[in-house]
């Protein structure tokens, strides 16, 4: 496998020098927000962050980096610099503020959403941690530096996904807003009043009541639109900002995705919503809508359709909508077809229908050309596709691709771009032979000094024959005379796929660099390898995937001698943390197992999730059905918790509401009152994912402690290793 281009040889191998990635070089490093080009395609923005431990601080900076075409990478120019105390509960000194920092100093604003607004002037936006409101700032290129950010307009309310059109000087962004409203004072008014009731219930007639991490509120997410004066120096609203989509459909109760287009004439805006009904929570249907920019209509373009739509897209003159859509309304792992919309005519085309793959994002080359992201085989790629004949070519096929723009007045498309063993940066890609340059290095200290494991593909006999690829990644100065310990990392979805990209979540390179052989697979269910594969884990959950799981095991140990079979640990998240309970009733091959986020009944997890389409599809109708429910009974790990036996570390977090921390609570229990060793890890403030910096850290080092006690050669099952004890240790 070839390495990102440009990255230096050394970070490959290890040299003398180098030494072990850690979950501090992990947790520490940079990470990249999402890049916005400039109009004359010259210069790139994006906001970037990291976290010092020392310090216990997150830095946020605004930067500018140039798109040229020399192999030098420039140096970025820092707009915006700012930071704040990073703990749950800092003492009010620390995040206090200099008397002499006036409101737009760059250092008292936290830059997010950065917005051109020419090619000299860059817009960002900065919201009030106390009071809640949103401003746009700009600041000028004078040629040798960036001006002091100066207020365009501010919301009295947090504003997201901000939006320009140049050629109708309109600002547009989504706001959360109370159903019938008028105005964005009515809401922040509104939000007054809620916030002095003397009690504090929440009232509920349907579902969702919670979703993903929050409960949900009288608020709805809703496109808005502002349009401004644009002079040199003076750009100011004209009026106040018009939600345009709250008078368009049933009650004006229409959910705005977070991602949605200005049409290039600035007249209309495209976007993804679900309509609102009591099924809800059981049902993905979407529709590609199109807004007038005055708010004066707003209709579906693909009424007839059945399933979840999104990324929707004009082409370069507007007179056509590129999206995609699943067949399913209730299967979120359906396959994405493309669908071309005529604006004019109002007809709609089938694109590469016989394309066996499920593309996530699309934007058009040219008329006659759509680029597609879509998953392959452990890669997340980009390729051509043929409007008219529906051939596909790629144009990247090695390692992922994330974000995709095109770069104006230019054949290229600026690409985010990463590996396993390499983190991600923003890249130049030719749409016509697939050349790539690099633009950034946000990381370079995790250069020839820090050694990352580059992945090997792997490919294992799986169910009933199937194919089962995966990588595996090597320690550091790896002898195979020797023999190490496994991590098996098993995925969640568990319609999901490792890739070969970066992760600050579960990434590989930090297993294998804490001494372990780390392999992590594709087993039925994963996407990148057809929609049968995928479709193959319903009503499967502990059948073919755990068949196929163990069977590559076998293979793995007999294909690669320095594993050493006595050292064996499997972890797995969300889907990961089910396998994990049900290898421990099924298999005794391991030492040690990580649930996160888990599963622990089938039937419990049914009544406390959000997304009930969810369980309905893979266990192929709902509990209180009969037939069904023998379904939901067969693949519960809670059936068999007798037969457990295997020491787990288990991690739950209060705001996971897919899977509710009760689940991580029972599977702690199940294990404590039987007598097999367990520890239980638990995050008031994290929801399915551990994202603050501090919690990752600790996160990293629970679970590395607990792999090394039980795989450790001396003193296996009886103590931790010294590297990675945490037990009384004061990470704030």
């Amino acid at each position: 496998m070839k390495a990102l281009c440009t990255l230096p040889a050394a970070a490959l191998v290890l040299g003398a020098l180098a030494r072990p990635f850690t979950p501090e070089d992990l947790v520490e490093s940079t990470r990249l927000g999402y890049p916005v080009i400039s109009p004359d395609g010259t210069s790139v923005a994006f906001v970037q962050t990291r976290y010092s431990i020392e310090e216990k601080r997150q830095f946020s900076q605004l930067v500018v980096q140039a798109l040229g075409d020399h192999l030098q990478i420039d140096s970025p120019a820092m707009v915006v610099d700012f930071s704040k105390d990073a703990r749950p509960n800092p003492p009010s000194s620390a995040s206090a503020t200099p008397e002499s920092e006036d409101a737009a100093s760059k250092h008292r604003l936290e830059p997010s959403q950065p917005v051109w607004l020419s090619s000299e002037e860059l817009g960002f936006v900065a919201t009030d941690a106390k009071t809640h409101q949103s401003t746009v700032y700009s600041v000028h290129n004078t040629g040798k530096h960036w001006s002091k950010p100066r207020a365009v307009f501010t919301a009295p309310v947090p504003i997201s996904s901000v939006q320009y059109n140049a050629v109708s000087n309109t600002l547009v962004f989504i706001a959360n807003v109370y159903n019938g409203t008028t105005t964005l004072d009515e809401t922040a008014e509104l939000d007054v009043a809620d916030q002095e009731r003397d009690d504090t219930a929440q009232v509920f007639d349907e579902l969702w009541v919670r979703h993903w991490d929050s409960f949900v509120t009288p608020k709805l997410p809703q496109i808005h639109a502002v349009q401004l004066r644009s002079h040199s120096s003076n750009t100011k609203p004209k009026h106040k900002p018009k939600n345009i989509i709250k008078d368009s459909d049933v009650d004006g109760r229409l959910e705005a995705a977070d991602s949605f287009v200005i049409s290039p004439n600035g007249q209309h805006v495209v976007f993804v919503a679900k309509r609102p009904g009591r099924d809800y929570a059981w049902r993905t249907t979407s529709y590609v809508y199109v807004a007038d920019i005055d708010g004066s209509s707003a209709s579906p373009i693909n009424d007839n359709g059945r399933g979840a739509s999104s990324s929707p897209v004009f082409s370069s003159d507007g007179s056509r909508i590129a999206y995609v859509q699943m067949a399913s309304p209730t299967y979120e792992a359906d396959r994405n077809q493309i669908h071309i919309y005529s604006v004019e005519d109002k007809t709609t085309i089938d694109v590469a229908t016989n394309w066996d793959r499920s593309p996530s994002d699309l934007l058009w080359a040219d008329d006659n050309t759509l680029l597609a992201a879509y998953n392959e085989y452990g890669r997340n790629k980009l390729a051509k596709i043929d409007i008219a004949s529906g051939t596909v070519t790629p144009v990247v096929e090695e390692h992922s691709v994330g974000s995709m723009q095109h770069v104006p007045h230019s054949n290229e498309l600026l690409i985010s771009y990463s590996a396993l063993d390499s983190p991600t940066d923003l890249y130049k890609v030719s749409i016509d032979d697939g050349s790539i340059k690099r633009v950034t290095q946000v990381n370079p200290q995790l250069g020839s000094s820090v050694f990352l494991s580059a992945p090997e593909d792997v490919k294992f006999e799986g169910a009933g024959g199937s194919s089962i690829h995966g990588f595996l990644l090597r320690p550091p100065n790896f002898d195979a005379s020797q023999t190490y310990p496994l991590a098996y990392v098993i995925h969640g979805g568990p319609q999901g796929s490792f890739t070969d990209a970066w992760s600050t979540r579960w990434n590989l390179n930090i297993f294998a660099a804490a001494g372990f052989v780390t392999v992590a697979l594709d087993f039925e269910g994963s996407t990148g390898y057809g929609q049968n594969f995928t479709d193959a884990i319903r009503n499967q959950w502990g059948g073919k995937p755990f068949e196929s799981l163990m069977k590559s095991l076998d293979q793995l140990l007999d294909s690669h001698p320095y594993i050493d079979r006595n050292r064996l640990t499997a972890l797995g998240a969300s889907y990961g943390g089910y396998q994990i309970n049900w290898i421990n009733a099924h298999s005794t091959a391991f030492k040690a197992l990580v649930n996160h986020d888990g599963m622990f009944s089938t039937v419990s997890t049914y009544y406390s999730t959000d997304e009930l389409y969810f369980p309905e599809t893979e266990f192929e109708g709902v509990p209180f059905d009969e037939q069904a429910r023998q379904n939901y009974e067969k693949w519960s790990p809670e059936r068999n918790v007798h037969k457990w036996k295997t020491p787990t570390l288990v991690i739950h977090s209060e705001k996971d509401y897919r899977l509710v921390v009760s689940e991580g609570l029972s599977t702690f229990t199940a294990l404590r009152r039987q007598g097999v060793p367990a520890r239980f890890v638990y995050f008031p403030d994290e929801n399915h994912w551990v994202l603050k910096p501090a919690n990752s850290l600790r996160w990293h080092r629970e679970v590395l402690g607990w792999i090394t006690q039980w795989t450790h050669k001396d003193t296996i099952g009886e103590s931790q290793s010294q590297k990675f004890v945490v037990q009384g240790e004061h990470l704030n």
